[in-house]
């Protein structure tokens, strides 16, 4: 569904990587809205099974559980899910959503499951309409209801909408996806954690799902970027007079990711350098390739790097990130009635997860050897990864 209305907003700059420049003429780029079942983005919805004070329900079969969702767009007020069962102990057949955000639920269609595995059951897409200045705004959300053998249940919202269409970058005209990151119905999102942020796809683009930032980096040219709160246009400016500082890693890197208010950038250093406009960032990921004797490829990705890995980059003295190698191993045992379980984790020296592929697939665990200190006992067990 087309947005019709046109919201107006400020550009936003930053004081330290901007020189005065001229004000900004962007025009307006206008995109569609297309709904879609793949999940786009996430936001977990705490569940419950006290229904809603005030809130009249449609008639229900079971023992429902029931979850609250907020956007922006209605003014801090939240929305009430529904999930309906016919039995205990099954998976829920029925969702209920206050599509128009009147506060009821009896006045609306229940959406039902379009598939479903031993853990989870996914709903087609759940309509959600806001008032806009020239009519009305729809959003879809896709809602993923899980179980687990403890009888442990989660509720995962994801986006089944977003904003696309050809937008003129640089004189050429790419096809370019906005994607609702965290789940509010709202696309123009930019903070400093990943999970705050909404992204943006760029036709041949090798980076391919960039976190949006103040800028976005195109054939290595750069562009101020600003995305109506709706999704329904964005507008673009050649940035000017930017400012640019060094960045040192350890050599072996192939490649790093860093992402902060600036921007999300991918960099393939060179001889362990390369640079980025000034400003604070996070690593959000690192790769290192090998090949072994025998040629095989070998790869090592560092996530999941803590916040407190964050650099600063400006047009001074270059900034070293320890980001790499060496990689250690750490080890821990839960005991449980007769049982002990072993875990096994790789981590950096950023303390971030490590993931290790041969040939672009999980090698082999490695083996845990348990020995009783007389002997009697012996038992050899491999990890498994997951």
């Amino acid at each position: 569904m087309k947005r019709l209305a046109k919201l107006s907003f400020r550009p936003v700059l930053c004081a330290t990587l901007l020189a005065a420049t001229p004000a900004l003429a962007q025009k307006e780029q206008w995109l569609e809205y297309h709904t879609s079942r793949e999940e786009q983005g996430y936001r977990w919805l705490e569940l419950t099974t006290n229904p809603p004070p005030q809130v009249a329900l449609p008639k229900l079969t079971g023992q429902p559980w029931f979850a609250r969702w907020s956007s922006p767009l209605d003014g801090g007020r939240e929305r009430w899910l529904c999930l309906d069962r016919a039995e205990k102990g099954l998976f829920p057949n029925k969702a209920y959503f206050d599509t128009n955000g009147n506060g009821r639920l009896d006045d609306d269609p229940p959406s039902t499951p379009s598939r479903s595995d031993e853990y989870s059951v996914y709903f087609n897409p759940l309509k959600a309409v806001f008032k806009g200045e020239d009519g009305p705004i729809a959003y879809h959300i896709v809602l993923r209801f899980m179980k687990y053998s403890d009888d442990t249940v989660r509720l995962l919202a994801s986006s089944g909408g977003y904003y696309g269409g050809l937008v003129e970058i640089g004189g050429k005209k790419r096809r370019v996806q906005l994607i609702d990151g965290n789940v509010n119905a709202t696309f123009n999102d930019r903070g400093t954690s990943p999970g705050d942020c909404d992204r943006i796809l760029i036709e041949k683009d090798d980076a391919g799902e960039r976190y949006l930032g103040r800028m976005i980096e195109v054939d290595g040219q750069f562009y101020q970027i600003e995305v109506a709160r709706d999704g329904a246009f964005l507008k673009l400016q050649k940035a000017e007079n930017l400012q640019f500082g060094k960045v040192q890693v350890a050599e072996s890197l192939s490649q790093f990711i860093a992402f902060g208010e600036n921007g999300h950038f991918v960099r393939k250093p060179q001889k362990g350098e390369f640079t980025l406009p000034a400003g604070k960032y996070f690593v959000n990921q690192w790769t290192i390739n090998r090949k072994d004797k025998s040629g095989a490829s070998w790869e090592l990705m560092g996530y999941g790097i803590p916040d407190a890995a964050a650099f600063e980059v400006s047009a001074g003295a270059p900034v070293k990130v320890a980001a790499g190698e060496p990689i250690r191993t750490r080890l821990s045992a839960t005991t449980r009635t007769n049982q002990v379980s072993f875990s096994l984790s790789f981590l950096g020296p950023l303390d971030e997860n490590i993931q290790i592929l041969r040939g672009n697939q999980r090698p082999a665990g490695p083996r845990l050897a348990l020995v009783s200190r007389d002997q009697s006992f012996r038992s050899t067990n491999r990890f498994e990864f997951g």
